[in-house]
């Protein structure tokens, strides 16, 4: 063969991918680097069964080609997968329309797109897949002066890419430090094995992987200064990369920023993934995000507990709680505008309240979705023997109901998978997570936790007291006409949930005083009746008066509050600025 058509591009793109599936969990257990997060077979995978499923093959190889890299960006995951994503992209840039290519073309085109993935990353690494991807473009254009046959230059490039793989661990301190080679770069390899493959002339299903023995060590995990794999995807109008590449660099490390023909991808090492949406607003059309907590990650991978308790975002409790005690959060999305954050990670209160003054459309929430719920759990169980879930009432939220039609096709496949209803929210909800976590610490079973659980949240109460009806109105958490009379009459009311886990109105006041007042007489009424056993305050940018709650209660109640955390997004959207609540759990009778 000394042309490349449309066709052979996507079946180099078929076998390779093929050929990295089954490499995946090689590629995960030797991933140190960025972070030792152990998913770059993931990552990999993902972005080549994306490429192979949504491309459309054309005779023509731009055409083709094209659509790999839109794709490519669509699909992209981890730092590897937008490093290969951003090499494709290159390649289309620099094919200028060609409907064949010939070796020569080829080679000028990888080393091309070699300089055009080094330019996407804010600090490029060398001993990485960037190396390997330097040497292996740079040895195919060599061998390309002295033959035309295209499967001869693979096979040499091939050779030397290996090579340039095997030094990968002499040349970045942590690889030598673990005594592993780089796993990007492996799967870089794997990938042309596959290429080999097809020019060989293999079939699919015969196809052998060179297996590869690797001494490595994984001892003293480390995530780095970020926490977040923060991914996304932004439709555009002609930007370059070095606009976004300035306008996130301050954000974290690891960014790269691949560039396409109507969209963009951005990955990024982060502490603060909500403020890299903010930013990425004014570049365009949110399409998709994606947010990795790589601290929660490794400490799972290398929990010695075969349990975890996983909740949803409503559950309003303090963030180290859950890092510490390693409880899984599914977000629930926050829609404005037609683009969908993530709960407590891409959106927070300051964020949501600033859109909500700017916005055209008030914001509205919907339920994870069927696959983010699908890949908790699959991933969970990659590291656990039995999951706890605990979800917001499901009389407030359809969450409940996916997380349980999930959950049940774990089970029929023998999984050892418990939902509980809370029956609440907000701190309500994560005061019974609290309780789940410490009875765990006591080794209890999870059927044993949820009927304990199943019992006190008959005795768990919520009372969140709002400055206005005005977003209970916009939100359609109360009809129109009870809103605007009570705000027209400057009403402030007290919401909570009732037994059957549905939101109910506890009272009414003229004044935050009056509010206060009801409040108290109500605790008051239920301490003499049984007593409370453990309390929460909650509040949504009112540190003010969630203060005074906290010195009020304490002498009330006697005793300090367990946390202080603010609401959710999803939750403020409802309760609005400046709510505050008290979340109580009363005594046994």
């Amino acid at each position: 063969m000394n042309q490349i058509s449309g066709q052979d591009l996507y079946q180099m793109f078929l076998y390779g991918a093929s050929f990295i599936k089954r490499k995946r969990k090689l590629l995960n257990d030797i991933n140190v680097f960025p972070v030792p997060d152990g998913d770059t077979g993931n990552n990999l995978s993902m972005t080549l069964q994306t490429i192979v499923t949504e491309s459309i093959v054309s005779p023509s190889f731009h055409a083709t080609l094209s659509s790999i890299s839109d794709a490519a960006l669509v699909g992209a995951r981890g730092n590897s997968g937008m490093i290969f994503a951003q090499f494709i992209n290159g390649l289309r840039l620099a094919s200028k329309g060609q409907t064949q290519v010939s070796v020569d073309e080829f080679a000028s085109m990888a080393i091309e797109s070699v300089s055009h993935t080094y330019h996407a990353l804010s600090n490029p690494v060398e001993g990485t897949i960037l190396t390997v991807l330097k040497n292996w473009a740079q040895s195919f254009k060599d061998h390309c002066s002295a033959v035309d046959a295209i499967d001869t230059c693979f096979i040499e490039a091939f050779h030397q890419a290996k090579v340039a793989l095997d030094e990968t661990k002499n040349q970045l301190d942590i690889l030598k430090k673990r005594n592993v080679i780089d796993s990007g770069a492996l799967g870089f390899v794997t990938f042309l094995e596959g290429i080999n493959s097809y020019l060989n002339q293999e079939p699919l299903e015969d196809q052998t992987v060179e297996d590869i023995i690797i001494e490595h060590d994984h001892s003293d995990d480390e995530v780095g200064d970020y926490r977040y794999c923060t991914e996304g995807l932004i439709k555009h109008n002609h930007l370059h990369e070095d606009e976004i590449l300035k306008a996130l660099n301050m954000y974290g490390d690891s960014l790269i920023v691949a560039v396409g023909a109507s969209m963009f991808r951005i990955h990024i090492h982060t502490n603060e993934p909500a403020k890299v949406f903010q930013t990425l607003r004014f570049f365009g059309e949110i399409i998709s995000q994606k947010v990795d907590d790589m601290t929660l990650d490794i400490s799972m991978r290398n929990s010695k507990k075969d349990t975890v308790i996983v909740t949803d975002s409503i559950a309003d409790i303090d963030p180290s709680f859950l890092l510490i005690n390693d409880v899984a959060v599914i977000p629930i999305n926050v829609m404005i505008e037609n683009v969908s954050y993530l709960d407590k990670v891409t959106i927070n209160n300051d964020t949501l309240f600033e859109l909500i003054a700017s916005g055209i459309e008030y914001p509205t929430t919907a339920t994870p979705s069927v696959a983010a719920v699908h890949d908790m759990f699959n991933k969970l169980f990659g590291f656990y023997e039995h999951v706890l879930v605990m979800t917001v009432s499901s009389q407030l939220s359809a969450t409940h109901a996916i997380i349980m039609k999930e959950a049940q096709s774990f089970k029929d496949e023998g999984k050892d998978i418990v939902v509980i209803d809370s029956l609440t929210n907000s701190a309500a909800e994560g005061l019974l997570l609290k309780h789940a976590v410490e009875l765990l610490h006591e080794k209890q079973p999870i059927e044993d936790i949820k009927q304990v659980l199943d019992e006190e949240k008959e005795r768990t109460e919520i009372l969140v007291c709002l400055e206005t009806f005005k977003y209970a109105t916009l939100s359609g958490r109360l009809p129109k006409a009870v809103g605007n009379i009570g705000m027209a009459l400057g009403i402030r009311p007290i919401m909570s949930i009732d037994r059957q886990g549905k939101g109910a109105a506890f009272g009414f006041a003229l004044s935050q005083k009056g509010i206060t007042k009801k409040i108290v007489k109500r605790i008051k009424r239920d301490m003499e009746k049984s007593g409370i056993h453990r309390y929460a305050l909650v509040h949504c940018l009112n540190d003010s008066l969630v203060k005074t709650y906290e010195a009020l209660f304490t002498h009330i109640i006697g005793f300090k509050p367990e946390y202080i955390a603010e609401v959710s997004a999803a939750t403020a959207i409802h309760s609005g600025i400046g709510s505050v609540a008290i979340a109580y759990i009363k005594e046994k009778r």
